[in-house]
């Protein structure tokens, strides 16, 4: 084996993406025989299979995942190089993808890409809002550049660049019960109430599955989102309650509309906006910059709020 063929790697990238040659072959717009084919070389090359059949279709092996992680690396590897000659030319030129959780748009809009967006205004960025599971996995396996995410789960192959613990309240109208008790409340006050929940598996909901497992109890929502904005009208609304971090309602909460009531249990206080990118992946120096900017001015990780 001298040199691999980029090309049947990327083949093979599609095939363990799509689960099977026939889906790989139809994102590629190609025929099927040709990906097997190219497939079939491919493991002549390496001297090992690539693919174990499967009830639900195609599994990679041990040296397929062996050649994915070289493949990220290769693409990363020349995705700096390519924008390292870009930085010679002032930053004409480039693209950033980013995944993160909803209710983070409106503060790194404000604070970082808004600012980055008219100071470069020949770098593409991509955005897109994601599960905490989605948001983990797209750094992991190298579509985005950066995550932002709320509760995520650890993974040895994310590096967190920069974090802060968010408390998780109780939502309300102003005019709502709890909204007067001017104190803390308990979980079993707050359970009195209706209840909106964010689904699984988004980092709110991770919360309430701890809060369930810590005080071995059920919760039934009455309704059930993986939008924050269903959330925040279902609020004010004044149908019920709605467990919420101090995140994306800023202008309700700012101007009375909502109150954000404070949860008098541990298991509320231990989540965490985490900024994340890919542990030994060198990013771009567009990238860099604007992760620097996000560290550094969003005002959650600077602790101005």
């Amino acid at each position: 084996m001298n040199e691999l063929n980029q090309a049947r790697l990327r083949y093979m990238h599609e095939v363990i993406v799509c689960g099977s040659i026939r889906g790989a072959a139809e994102k590629l717009d190609m025929s099927p025989s040709v990906i097997s084919r190219q497939i079939q070389l491919l493991e002549k090359e390496v001297g090992l299979p690539l693919f174990e059949r499967r009830a639900r279709g195609l599994t990679p092996t041990e040296a397929a995942e062996m050649l994915e992680e070289f493949l990220r690396g290769y693409r990363a590897q020349h995705e700096h190089l390519e924008d390292r000659l870009q930085a010679l030319r002032g930053m004409r030129r480039g693209r950033i993808e980013i995944s993160l959780s909803e209710g983070m748009i409106e503060a790194l809009m404000t604070h970082a890409l808004a600012p980055y967006c008219q100071e470069f205004p020949d770098i593409r960025i991509g955005i897109n809002t994601a599960s905490v599971d989605e948001v983990v996995e797209a750094v992991r396996s190298d579509r985005v550049h950066i995550g932002l995410a709320f509760n995520p789960p650890q993974h040895p192959e994310v590096r967190v660049r920069a974090k802060q613990r968010i408390p998780v309240g109780a939502l309300v109208r102003a005019d709502h019960p709890l909204a007067r008790r001017r104190r803390a409340i308990s979980i079993k006050e707050l359970l009195q109430h209706p209840l909106a929940l964010m689904t699984a598996p988004y980092g709110l909901r991770r919360m309430v599955d701890m809060l369930e497992f810590t005080e071995k109890i059920h919760i039934s929502p009455a309704l059930t989102t993986n939008s924050l904005g269903v959330l925040r009208h279902y609020a004010l609304s004044g149908a019920g309650v709605v467990l919420m971090a101090d995140l994306g309602v800023t202008h309700d909460v700012a101007n009375g509309s909502l109150v954000l009531v404070p949860i008098d249990h541990p298991v509320m206080h231990q989540a965490e906006m985490q900024l994340m990118v890919r542990l030994g992946r060198p990013l771009s120096t567009a990238a860099a910059e604007l992760l620097r900017r996000i560290e550094s001015r969003l005002p959650l990780f600077t602790g101005r709020i």
